[in-house]
């Protein structure tokens, strides 16, 4: 599966390169069953976060009791702890139906979309990154 790279808007009075205007970055929809019923939500990509980690609002949508979750306390780029809360869900990827432990932060705030990462993404999936194109490629490992 291949999905396009998203454009962000940088703000460039807050950029080290005064002529960028956006960044491009490997973020995905991913789509989920609510209590409501389905709905997208997006994700980046990052090979540098050892979790998945998806807003808290996001767990209350599929109706969970989040704080009943396995809780962790994370670092994050800010160097500030964070607290996430695990649970084991369901979603899809480009129609493709994937079940992991996410970790549901109120800390998430901040992001405009959830993360993927190491445990949970990266040990079934294959993730292919071309900048160059502005493309990612996904190809699920084979379960023995």
């Amino acid at each position: 599966m291949n999905f396009k790279y998203k454009k962000f808007p940088v703000d460039p009075a807050n950029c080290p390169f005064p002529n960028r205007k956006s960044a491009f970055r490997p973020v995905i929809q991913i789509d989920l069953d609510g209590v409501s019923g389905k709905f997208g939500y997006l994700v980046l990509i990052d090979s540098g976060a050892d979790y998945c980690i998806f807003h808290a609002q996001i767990g209350e949508l599929l109706g969970l009791d989040i704080k009943s979750g396995k809780p962790l306390v994370f670092h994050g780029t800010s160097g500030e702890p964070q607290t996430a809360y695990f649970h084991e869900i369901t979603f899809k990827i480009g129609g493709f139906s994937h079940k992991c432990e996410v970790g549901f932060s109120d800390d998430m705030k901040k992001l405009p979309y959830g993360l993927l990462g190491q445990d949970g993404f990266f040990d079934r999936w294959i993730v292919k990154f071309e900048h160059h194109k502005e493309n990612v490629e996904l190809k699920e490992i084979a379960r023995k």
